[in-house]
């Protein structure tokens, strides 16, 4: 039994003679709001109560709310009648809008969490929602998205549910409103009503015909290293595990149809037995992936079929024997007449047209996104908790099989979302061996499971935090690793690769001294680490260069020798470079420059003192280094110079201000100022004979 309430109060009652409405229809419809219009006469109590944009209509079938939704429109006819049309509950978030912004390296469930908080702060009470349980991913689980003043809906059904593959669910519990994001899958239930069709399937087909269906298939597997026929490519095939034929067909369908043949291509599958599985499954199910089906009350009471057991999301078991289809259908969507049961109708299948909610998007270009990461990891540890607890306590019910073997022994149980292990997408399963987790069914692939040997196996694990005595690899990856982007840092633990855009390390670089040579390049340059063995340096040295020459390098050597301006010869001959710092103090440069601007100094005055004096006041002397590696020196190694000390005459202008080091740039001034004195003293003589 149906029945309308306007704001919590009765609009239509069945039987009732005031409370009465005319061609009463709910339309619903997945990730689009659904609309529910009627025709309430004058005579009715609530007529005068009708208020756009206010009036709240909730329809109820057997008291469970299958419509809430708010009144857009209430226009009245020449009988003064009201041609009542509302908008459902989803609706409500077109009237938010999203302020320009840029999220990055965040959870759907975090994403949607947001855009609903934006939302509920724009709107009152009665339009509010609340994240609920999101079980869509995203490959690298970090989204990046931009806003841009779009609607909230806009956003979320083209940022989240187009991208994902995912569908908005309402729940409401104690009062709250709250917004799933889940897969197909998870939107509804398996049916144990099944629909049977005979050869008129195609009556009921919106987008397919005859052409259209294929009764043989020849699958193609992967490409095979050689081909008997020389130029053409060669493939996996089944003709060693079907005797000798490489395609499969439906015997009923050819029959019916005849022959229709096709070639399907599989390319990572190598095995011919699991190609031939591919092969019959495409033929009785994946083939009509695309189909949708448009199917009344009225046929479906021919088809033994009660309508009124199906829900929007639910899978419908669909046969076809003259076709050998053997397929889930989606409930997409329904068109219930309240007072006209056999109008009612369904859409099943994959390929539908919004009706209120695609009439209101387009009005916003999508912005170019690039990617680009940095992750705070409490902020998704805490949206993976939460989103486990919603998954946990919001779930609808399932169906559970126990098994036990020939003696009566238990095997396994097996909770599904569907009423036998063969129908089933979703189960888990729990035997003496451990707990297993498969959305492809119950023969697996399990890609999450427990076992009793002590193994976890996931895809993905959200953790605060954790130990473990040794990880074995393939790859570790930081939060925000993108390799487009050159963001993060990958570790491929089996190759020994670090693959990072920055590398900072707080302490020192550690390297392998075993190798002669360890080059780390930024950009055209390179910084190599090698053992130079030559007559004057012998051990470790590094040296900076271009990746192609050594042109323009600069190296070192231990603390204090480096070395810069190769001429294109030996480069392991320190000899054949412009440049050179030695460790024994010394200094070889083709060219020396000292800067002397103007604007860089201060208290400028004309020195006063005698240069000649000065250089009569200082000795020159020949020396030896103690520690002598100096290879630009006569053969005695003897060098020609000042000293600094107690019994060494030395002019104090000559040094610099620790008095512990010769000014090279005071002595050559000096010695100017000695010789502009004795030109002066030479032209005075001169005047004076």
């Amino acid at each position: 039994m149906y029945q309308v309430l306007i704001d919590g109060r009765d609009l239509y009652y069945p039987g009732d003679e005031e409370y009465t409405v005319s061609d009463a229809i709910v339309k619903l419809q997945l990730n689009d709001s659904g609309t529910f219009e009627c025709n309430v006469p004058v005579t009715n109590p609530e007529y005068a109560n009708i208020k756009n944009r206010i009036s709240m209509i909730q329809v109820l079938k057997d008291n469970e709310e299958i419509f809430y939704g708010e009144v857009r429109e209430s226009e009245k006819d020449f009988y003064r009648t009201k041609q009542v049309y509302a908008v459902g509950e989803l609706a409500f978030l077109f009237d938010s809008i999203q302020p320009p912004a840029r999220y990055q390296n965040i959870t759907p469930r975090q994403l949607l969490e947001t855009w609903l908080n934006i939302h509920n702060e724009q709107v009152e009470d009665k339009k509010k929602f609340y994240v609920g349980m999101v079980t869509v991913q995203d490959p690298n689980d970090s989204l990046y998205r931009y806003t841009n003043y779009e609607t909230t809906l806009d956003c979320i059904r083209e940022k989240l549910c187009d991208r994902l593959g995912g569908y908005l669910r309402i729940r409401k519990e104690n009062g709250k409103r709250y917004l799933d994001l889940v897969t197909l899958q998870e939107y509804g239930k398996i049916c144990e009503q099944a629909i049977e069709f005979g050869e008129n399937l195609l009556d009921y087909a919106e987008n397919v015909s005859a052409s259209n269906l294929y009764t043989a298939c020849i699958p193609q597997g992967a490409r095979l290293d050689e081909s008997p026929i020389e130029g053409l490519e060669a493939y996996v095939d089944i003709t060693s595990v079907n005797d000798g034929k490489n395609y499969v067909y439906i015997e009923e369908a050819v029959n019916t149809y005849g022959w229709n043949r096709c070639v399907v291509s599989w390319d990572d599958v190598t095995q011919p037995e699991n190609l031939k599985t591919k092969a019959e499954n495409w033929l009785k199910d994946a083939q009509y992936e695309s189909m949708v089906l448009n199917v009344t009350a009225a046929d479906l009471s021919v088809l033994n079929v009660d309508l009124d057991s199906f829900c929007l999301g639910d899978y419908i078991p669909v046969y076809s024997a003259p076709h050998g289809m053997d397929r889930l259908f989606p409930v997409q969507s329904m068109e219930l007449h309240l007072q006209s049961p056999a109008d009612d109708r369904l859409q099943l299948g994959t390929t539908v047209k919004l009706s209120f909610t695609q009439q209101n998007q387009g009005k916003y270009q999508n912005l170019v996104e690039q990617l680009e990461q940095g992750r705070q990891v409490a902020a998704r540890l805490q949206s993976a908790i939460d989103n486990a607890t919603a998954m946990m306590t919001g779930s609808k019910g399932g169906y559970k099989v126990t098994e036990y073997d020939e003696n009566g022994l238990w095997l396994r149980d097996l909770y599904m979302n569907a009423p036998s292990k063969e129908q089933a997408t979703m189960v888990m399963q729990i035997n003496m061996n451990g707990i297993g987790f498969s959305d492809s069914g119950y023969d697996g692939p399990y890609k999450t499971a427990w076992t009793i040997d002590g193994q976890f196996v996931a895809d993905y694990i959200v953790s605060g935090s954790m130990s473990a005595d040794r990880i074995h690899g393939g790859e570790l990856l930081s939060n925000n690793y993108n390799a487009d982007t050159g963001t993060g840092m990958r570790i491929d633990l089996d190759n020994g690769v670090i693959d990072a855009s920055k590398l900072n390390l707080s302490d020192y670089l550690k390297y392998d001294e075993t190798n002669t040579e360890i080059p780390l390049q930024i950009g055209g340059w390179q910084i190599k680490f090698r053992d130079i063995d030559n007559e004057y340096y012998k051990g470790p040295a590094e040296y900076w260069d271009t990746l192609d020459t050594q042109e323009n390098g600069i190296g070192a050597k231990g603390p204090w020798i480096v070395w810069g301006g190769w001429n294109g010869q030996n480069a392991h001959d320190l000899a054949n470079y412009n440049f050179v710092v030695t460790d024994d103090g010394t200094c070889k440069a083709m060219d020396w420059v000292t800067g002397s601007r103007a604007e860089l100094k201060k208290d400028i005055r004309s020195y006063d003192g005698s240069g000649l004096q000065q250089v009569l006041n200082s000795a020159v002397y020949w020396y030896r280094l103690k520690n002598e590696k100096s290879k630009w020196k006569n053969k005695d190694r003897e060098r020609v110079g000042f000293i600094i000390g107690e019994d060494y005459p030395l002019s104090d202008d000559l040094l610099d201000g620790s008095g512990g080091n010769v000014d090279l740039y005071a002595a050559i001034a000096i010695a100017y100022k000695a010789i502009q004195e004795l030109s002066r003293q030479i032209e005075n003589l001169k005047d004076g004979e």
